[in-house]
């Protein structure tokens, strides 16, 4: 029945330890509502205001969200009128690229990536539909439903940000050309193309840059949630400057919120480091994930221990988004906004040519600091 409002419980909530902005959240939540089909068209939705206790965040939050829809063409949104799910037929939009990312990726980067790539995409009359998918880890049982329900409806490219070959196999069986973003990826096959976040060079750097600092140790610290470790791509570029390297997995508790976790276990793990005397100055720590830097300096106040005077501290870290810290941190920093330019521009190359550049990559920096 068409015309129906369903307020009494949404599809998505929304939580501050989301990487993701509230208006982000909103907006998601609202837009895979509608692809779902959990609003049909012709269905009100919830309007700013009712959504506002629903959510439990803030009216500017709301009219934001909403209006980012309505941009896009999902709604209708009409001061004083009800907000109504529109026939996306309606809007004559160029084309559909679709955003398929797995949950758990989800991450300052990806969000501040995924909508400048939406900002640009719309700016040149190409909607943009985000998708994910989720794991139940408990049982082992992934959940396609949103993306399913995405690749329904008529899409001209899928931008796959994954390594995982369960999701490519879908987008291929369902005939949607697609690529892959990710780190330091090739193209798997029966991909339109890939673009590579190509932290090569900025590893190569960093590596050299130690090396003519005299340091002869290194160790990165790097988060993961799956039994098996993500494969070591920084342990090469100390060992061929020269630098014995070895690596720390923590596994962090997300009982009480995903970005806390991570930080938490930055914290125990640097200091654990401290407590067992075995922090050394002749040794070059580095952090694969800002949180976890976050964690480790927090640690390395708490003690009275400070970099470079007591040891040696280089971090991943987003433009804009590093750890606080009195002096410049060292880092390889990823720009988010450049690199979904770049996809961006790589994306409307493929939808007006129908050919995706060769060797796209975009590429981090390695910024020395002050603190090795």
């Amino acid at each position: 029945m068409k015309g129906k409002i369903r307020t009494r419980k949404l599809p998505f909530s929304v939580s501050r330890d989301d990487a993701r902005s509230l208006v982000d959240q909103v907006a998601d939540g609202l837009r895979q509502g509608i692809v779902s089909g959990y609003w049909g068209v012709g269905d009100e939705i919830p309007s700013t205001r009712e959504l506002v206790p629903l959510l439990g965040v803030s009216v500017i939050v709301t009219k934001a969200a909403i209006a980012r829809l309505a941009a896009e063409g999902y709604i209708t949104a009409r001061l004083g009128m009800k907000t109504i799910v529109r026939d996306r037929g309606e809007k004559q939009w160029l084309g559909n690229v679709l955003f398929v990312y797995h949950a758990a990726n989800v991450g300052y980067f990806q969000t501040a990536f995924a909508e400048e790539l939406r900002t640009r995409l719309n700016r040149e009359g190409y909607l943009f539909t985000r998708a994910t998918i989720s794991t139940d880890d408990s049982v082992r049982v992934t959940d396609y439903s949103l993306v399913k329900a995405a690749l329904a409806r008529k899409a001209d490219l899928a931008i796959a940000y994954t390594s995982r070959r369960d999701i490519f196999h879908h987008l291929s069986k369902s005939g949607v050309p697609y690529v892959q973003v990710l780190q330091n990826c090739e193209p798997p096959p029966g991909a339109t193309g890939a673009t590579s976040l190509d932290n090569a060079p900025a590893l190569r750097a960093l590596a050299q840059a130690a090396s003519a600092a005299g340091i002869h140790k290194a160790v990165s610290i790097h988060w993961t949630w799956s039994r098996e470790n993500r494969k070591d791509t920084i342990t090469p570029f100390f060992n061929d400057a020269g630098i014995k390297a070895s690596r720390i997995i923590v596994r962090p508790d997300i009982s009480h919120g995903r970005l806390f976790g991570i930080e938490r276990a930055g914290f125990d793990c640097f200091n654990r480091l401290i407590k067992t005397k075995r922090l050394d100055r002749d040794t070059l720590y580095f952090f694969e994930d800002d949180y976890l830097a976050r964690g480790a300096l927090m640690a390395s106040a708490l003690a009275g221990l400070r970099a470079p005077r007591d040891f040696r501290f280089v971090t991943h870290s987003n433009a804009g988004f590093h750890p606080i810290f009195d002096r410049e941190l060292s880092r390889v920093e990823s720009d988010p906004i450049a690199s979904g330019a770049a996809v961006a521009d790589a994306v409307l190359a493929y939808l007006k040519t129908g050919r995706y550049p060769d060797n796209s990559a975009v590429r981090p920096q390695f910024l020395k600091g002050e603190t090795f």
